[in-house]
This record gives C-alpha cells, structure tokens and sequence, in this order.
C-alpha cells in the first residue's frame, strides 16, 4: 500500500472516498473543518441518531453528484479513548473502504485532546495498515483473500496544530506494521513448512536483503560450542535445532548494544511430557519470541535504529522420541552450570538459557528476551496483556512506556528471590523447573541464573498475548506479532 500526506486544507472531497472519525456526545461540527463539504448532510444523520460516534460504529455514506463516499467512524467516549481504541478504529476503516472495493481513500487525522496530532497520525497509519492485513492460507479451490485498497493519503484535520516532518512518521509507522504483520505470517506458518532449518533459512536471506550479518550454528557446531540445552530440546525431532545469529551495526548516532533473544521452538509437543491434544495445534506459534526479535531486525536498516542490535534465535522442535530428552536428565549448558529436567514441556527456558549465555559475549548495554514461556502467565494476565520481568528500572520503565505508546499492555512482574529455594537440586545447580504455584515467576528466576550481575536484562513473557484467538479489526485469528511495536519503539527511543 501507498501511504501520504496532504498537508493543504481540503475544501472538498477530492478521493473516491473521505474517512471522518466522530466520538459519541455532544460535539460541535462548526470547528471541523474536514466535515466543511459535509456538514448539511452529517448534521441531521447526528441530530437524528443515524450516527452516535459510538466505539467502532461505522456509517458509508454515498454521494451520485460526485461519484464518492463519506465513511463515519466511532471513536467512542472521548474519557475512554486509548491509543488501542485509536488503533482498531482505524483498522475498522480500512475494513469499510474494502468492503467498498474502493482502490484509494483520504483519511482525515481525527482530534483527540489526551494525544498530540503526530502521535495520533503514527496511530491511525499503524492501525490502518494492520486493517489493510490480508492472511494466506493453503487451499486449493477458492481465491486467496485480496484487497483492492492500494492508497490512503492522510490528512491534519487540526489545521493550528503543526505535525512535524509527517511523512517521516507515516514512513516509521508503516514500516513498524509491516515488521507485525511478517512476525504473525511467521506465526501462522504450520510446522511443517517452518521448522529449524527453515526458519534459519529465511532468516539468512532476509539478513541478505537488508545487508544484515547472519550466521547460523548447525546442530554440529552446538555441540562443539556446548550449547546443551538447544541440543538436549532439539534431540528428539528429526529436525535439528539451530541458534540464528543476526547483527546489524547501527548507525554513526548510536553507542549502546542491544541484545534481542527471542524463543523459537517450531513445534511444541511437549516432548515425553506430551501435551493434551486439544490446543496442540496452536503450538506452531510458540516460536513467536524469535518471529518477533527477526521482524524487528529486519525492520532496523529501514528505520535506521541508531544502537547496534543483535538478535540471538535458538530454535528447536520438542518431539517425543527413543532420542528425547527425558525427565530426570541432567544436562549442560553453555554457560557451564548443570541443570536437572524435571518436565521435557519447560523447554523454552533451556534453549533461552543458551541464548542469554551467548548474548553476553557481545558485552551489551541491554539484553532483552521474549517468548511464549508460561502458561502461568497468561493465566495471571489474560490474553490482552504480557509480563514484564525485570531488575533493571531504565529498561522496566523504558518497555512500559513503548508499549503505551504503540498500544500494547505489559505489567510488572516480581523477581522474587524468596522462590529460587523451588530451584535447589539435589543432582545439578539447580532444576528446570518446580511446582505450577508461581511458574512465572520461577521460570524468569530460572533465566536470571544465566545473567551475569550488574547486567540489564527484560524478560518478556508473551504467552498468553502471542496468539489471538479471536478475529478483531486489528487482526485475524492467529499469530498476534505482539511485542514488534514496542521492542522498535524502544529501541527508536532511548
């Protein structure tokens, strides 16, 4: 898609089709000067209550003399309105122009007081660009989804507030859409078709189109590299495992090193410890953390990221077999501390335990892992919300405040020492993992072993927000690409 800026004041509609956003109540429409060459039509509908602004309400209007349409869309009670809201009110236009076939369409950037027009014009670009998404699928006998809309030219209907450089934040706001919408097709991709070998691959050809180095350690050199926990979780599959290695230098600006480890476990059985049938199909998305870290690096040249960022994707298929890693198992890690299994599905946490250990031969300034960890977690947030783990208050604070900003929920969670005590073994270091009360948090403690003191480190747990399992204007069923927005928002930040 096309995406501009007019910066003119339009007198009258000039694209097939004009987008206006209401809210619900009383407004005065004598101050919007978008709605000049519509006032005497939209005033009656709004006298009427054809048209209450209501959240996500819709109303195309079509106009014969001039050949276009006039689409209303609710923005809902002004006290209500959040950067989410303003995301899937824009989602839901771009849903009403393609139910229109239209092919271009100008989008007039609605006032919204709590937020300053350059944030709300990076909202509704985002947010338009994730309805404009269409989902491949496999079959054979129906046409694949399309979509006629090829150009939305975005337009300051606050003519007194100045949006600095515009096309500059249509640009970044399109660019960070496009890095969700790879990371969910990632998701989407069934196991057969994305596996190690072939997550590796695609992230080596995407590192050569971006000018990205990539390496990529073979089972062989895992095991030469002691890379014990990547090796033990991927033993059991005829699929090898793979750590990805992507590195982008940055920029003359920037000065600080930044580590992204994202999980990548292709398929996830369980292993020995095998899970219930209902909902193993879903478990292609558990390599959502590495979707995520190789969606943000490819988006880094295009954005021009100021700091070096690395991206560390161990990936693995846990698969019961005469060859698995079994409960009671005392394995190696690179790090060189032993760690007993106690459950062959608490896989995530020991190829993430390789991945931290390697990330500090880089000596960075941060290191920040994402991944589908805990089913605790989502039990304890829900599916609209990540946890965040982390000792570090910049990187803490720096994480929440990207993910206001782009419309994504994360929430504090404790690193309680009080619970390594569930970690002691009797054979190792430490066990794999404990008993379910507090498993998140266990299983971020279980990480913190692999981070040497005194370095910030953020530990996303993204399980229960990775997936949606409902269709909403901002995306279909599937994989969610949740955590692109912010991790690139932070990273353009601080």
């Amino acid at each position: 898609m096309i995406f501009k800026f007019d910066s003119e004041i339009i007198n009258g509609p000039i694209r097939p089709a004009t987008v206006i956003f209401l809210a619900s109540g009383p407004q005065s429409l004598k101050d919007r000067p978008e709605l000049a060459s519509f006032r005497l039509t939209v005033q009656p509908l709004l006298a009427a209550g054809s048209f209450k602004g209501n959240y996500l309400e819709t109303l195309p209007l079509y106009f014969p003399e001039h050949e276009n349409w006039l689409v209303l869309v609710g923005l809902g009670e002004y006290e209500k309105l959040s950067t989410t809201r303003l995301l899937e009110a824009a989602a839901t236009a771009t849903h009403t122009l393609t139910d229109l076939a239209l092919k271009e369409a100008l989008i007039a950037v609605p006032i919204v007081p709590k937020f300053t027009q350059t944030q709300i014009l990076e909202l509704i670009v985002f947010g338009c660009r994730l309805g404009a998404e269409t989902r491949f699928n496999y079959k054979t006998l129906t046409d694949q989804p399309s979509n006629t809309l090829r150009t939305l030219t975005f337009w300051n209907a606050d003519y007194i507030a100045v949006i600095a450089k515009p096309k500059v934040v249509i640009s970044r706001a399109q660019i960070a859409a496009e890095a969700q919408i790879q990371a969910r097709h990632l998701a989407d991709l069934p196991a057969n078709y994305l596996y190690p070998e072939a997550m590796a691959e695609r992230a080596v050809q995407m590192a050569s189109r971006n000018k990205i180095k990539a390496t990529v350690w073979d089972e062989v050199q895992l095991e030469a590299e002691g890379a014990g926990g990547l090796v033990a979780v991927g033993q059991g599959s005829s699929r090898p495992p793979r750590m990805v290695i992507l590195e982008y230098s940055g920029t003359s600006r920037g000065t600080k090193t930044v580590v992204l480890v994202g999980k990548g476990i292709t398929f996830d059985s369980g292993g020995l410890c095998l899970k219930p049938a209902d909902g193993m199909a879903q478990m292609k998305t558990d390599m959502s953390g590495a979707a995520v870290v190789m969606s943000v690096l490819e988006a880094a040249p295009e954005l021009k990221l100021p700091h070096k960022v690395i991206g560390l994707i161990p990936l693995a298929e846990n698969m019961p077999s005469s060859k698995a890693y079994r409960p009671g198992d005392v394995i190696n890690t690179l790090s060189g501390q032993t760690v007993e299994i106690v459950n062959t599905d608490a896989e995530g946490r020991l190829i993430l335990a390789d991945a931290l250990t390697l990330a500090q031969r880089y000596q960075p300034d941060f290191i920040i892992d994402i991944a589908t960890l805990t089913g605790a977690c989502m039990v304890a947030l829900g599916e609209k919300c990540a946890g965040l783990f982390s000792d570090s208050e910049f990187l803490r604070n720096g994480l929440l405040r990207a993910g206001q900003i782009v419309g994504e929920n994360f929430w504090p969670m404790p690193l309680l020492n009080d619970y390594e005590e569930e970690l002691k073994s009797e054979l190792a270091d430490f066990k794999q993992a404990a008993t379910r009360s507090g498993g998140a948090v266990i299983a971020a403690l279980f990480l913190k072993r692999f981070i040497k003191p005194n370095t910030a480190w953020a530990h996303l747990d993204i399980c229960g927000t990775a997936r949606k399992n409902r269709k909403s204007p901002s995306g279909a069923e599937g994989g969610s690409g949740f955590g692109v927005p912010t991790l690139l928002k932070f990273l353009c930040t601080f």
